[in-house]
């Protein structure tokens, strides 16, 4: 969603446009300002902030900064703090790199090659130092420059130097016409600034992924946090503590954790509060070694925001928990893997 200038002064609600159709209507100023502001979107979903509480809100002219040509903020519905402002992207075009060259006298362009050479035709205006000279004195060499740059006319041409004009008569200075090669041009970059506010983005995540329901009678207080931003990615449990049950739970977290999968080992009480402890932090998958996992080699995989649990082979979770993890495979596939 996209809360313009114009629909804010109208008091209307956002426009809803693809990147493409929000730069060819000219809603966003270029591609590149686009391109950031889909990135954007995308950072702040797949962190857990809630898409129907996301907008980006162009700045008004009287609030944008004098460097920038134009400004957005992506906004997020805080249901404490109501419409906070989390990233800045700002298009600063070249405001940064003329500033210094100005400042510094050097060069800031970059020369872009042409794939192939061009044929321009180039006009010449080139001033008659001999007579320009000694009637202008020390101001000649800013005259001819000035005169380089102006437009004559058929009899002279009009400059202006440090505030005052001149007329420069047609014979002092010549116009030459002729063709010449360019390989490529100078261009001065702009800038696109993008403005991240991490700890915002952390807390409107946080906010958007906790929720409350009922399991089993009791109030069940969950994190919906995505996996792959999770603390925890898998919690591994043992039914029991005896019988090799253990061991195994232990070996499955150290082989998940060598795979860079964050998995946390917990066989401190019955099964049901270690459940809830890690539906609390926000852990999306549980796996319980039990007493048939002796038998067959086979274990449970709970999903957090269902509850729903299946039995898998236990030598299948290094493929199947970060298949989960990168939304490779739904949970809900799993019983038929």
């Amino acid at each position: 969603p996209l809360l313009t200038i114009d629909r804010q002064q109208d008091d209307r609600e956002p426009l809803t446009a693809t990147m493409r159709v929000a730069v060819d209507e000219g809603v966003i100023v270029n591609e590149y300002v686009a391109y950031y502001v889909a990135l954007t979107h995308q950072i702040l979903v797949a962190i857990g902030v809630d898409p129907t509480k996301l907008r980006f809100r162009q700045h008004l002219p009287d609030e944008r900064a004098h460097y920038a040509v134009d400004c957005w903020d992506a906004e997020v519905y805080s249901d404490r703090f109501g419409w906070v402002e989390i990233v800045g992207i700002a298009d600063r075009t070249d405001y940064d790199l003329r500033s210094h060259a100005g400042h510094s006298g050097d060069s800031m362009t970059v020369f872009i090659p042409y794939d192939e050479p061009k044929l321009v035709r180039r006009r010449q205006i080139v001033a008659n130092m001999g007579v320009l000279g000694p009637r202008f004195r020390g101001k000649a060499k800013a005259i001819a420059d000035a005169l380089a740059a102006s437009n004559p006319g058929e009899d002279g041409a009009r400059v202006t130097v440090d505030g005052e004009d001149y007329f420069i008569p047609a014979d002092l200075y010549q116009i030459r016409e002729g063709e010449e090669e360019i390989r490529g041009e100078e261009v001065m970059p702009h800038v696109i600034e993008p403005s991240y506010g991490v700890d915002r983005m952390i807390y409107v995540a946080l906010e958007h992924s906790y929720a409350e329901d009922e399991v089993d009678g009791e109030i069940r207080r969950v994190l919906r946090l995505p996996a792959a931003v999770a603390p925890v990615q898998v919690a591994v449990f043992p039914l029991m503590n005896r019988d090799s049950l253990d061991e195994i739970a232990q070996e499955i977290t150290r082989k998940l954790t060598r795979h860079r999968i964050l998995a946390q080992y917990d066989d401190s009480g019955a099964i049901g509060r270690r459940y809830r402890r890690q539906d609390e932090i926000g852990t999306p998958y549980a796996v319980t070694v039990d007493y048939d996992t002796l038998e067959d080699n086979t274990v449970t995989i709970r999903d957090r925001d269902s509850t729903e649990q299946v039995r898998v082979p236990m030598g299948r979770l290094r493929q199947i928990i970060p298949d989960l993890i990168r939304g490779e495979i739904l949970f809900a596939e799993l019983s038929r893997v």
